[in-house]
């Protein structure tokens, strides 16, 4: 009779470890994909790097040197961190024109295996045209704090269930 008892006990937490597992949903796929765009005046007055994250943390930056640039990863196993950081470091040299065009846009989301967006992790856009070149100094700095506040850094405990971050956060 106890050795029934055992067998029953085992068999509960082996189906309700079953089901717990279902209702995480650690199955399925999800897509991050993030979307950066900036003006060749601000490549030529900062340094514009981003930083892969991923399960190590954060990785080695990479400074961009087009003005558009596209990335996306696919996870299928969790839990899993993805992202990337944006950064922004203006470089103290001499402004050689009257005025500057200041585009710095920034989109992060993340799709399901269907394609359907299921949420956003960093949302920056500012496009400033004609700037003076007395203004680009304090307007870089302040572009350079706003992204570093930015959630593109994600944490997927599941294809469902997932937590954006800030470089800040890390």
């Amino acid at each position: 009779m106890k050795m029934w008892l055992v067998v029953a006990a085992a068999l509960t937490v082996t189906l309700t470890s079953c089901s717990n597992d279902d209702d995480n949903n650690t199955s399925g796929k999800m897509t991050y994909f993030a979307e950066i765009e900036v003006s060749d005046d601000v490549l030529s007055l900062a340094t514009v790097n981003l930083q892969e994250y991923g399960n190590s943390g954060l990785g080695a930056a990479t400074q961009l040197t087009k003005t558009k640039y596209d990335w996306s990863k696919t996870i299928t196993s969790y839990p899993a961190k993805v992202g990337l950081a944006l950064s922004i470091e203006p470089k103290n040299q001499e402004l050689t024109k009257e005025k500057y065009d200041i585009t710095v846009v920034y989109k992060v989301t993340m799709k399901d295996a269907e394609g359907n967006i299921k949420g956003a992790g960093a949302g920056f856009s500012k496009t400033l045209s004609g700037v003076k070149a007395a203004d680009v100094s304090r307007i870089l700095e302040n572009i350079k704090e706003q992204l570093s506040n930015k959630t593109a850094l994600i944490d997927f405990t599941s294809a469902s269930d997932f937590t954006p971050r800030s470089k800040s956060e890390i």
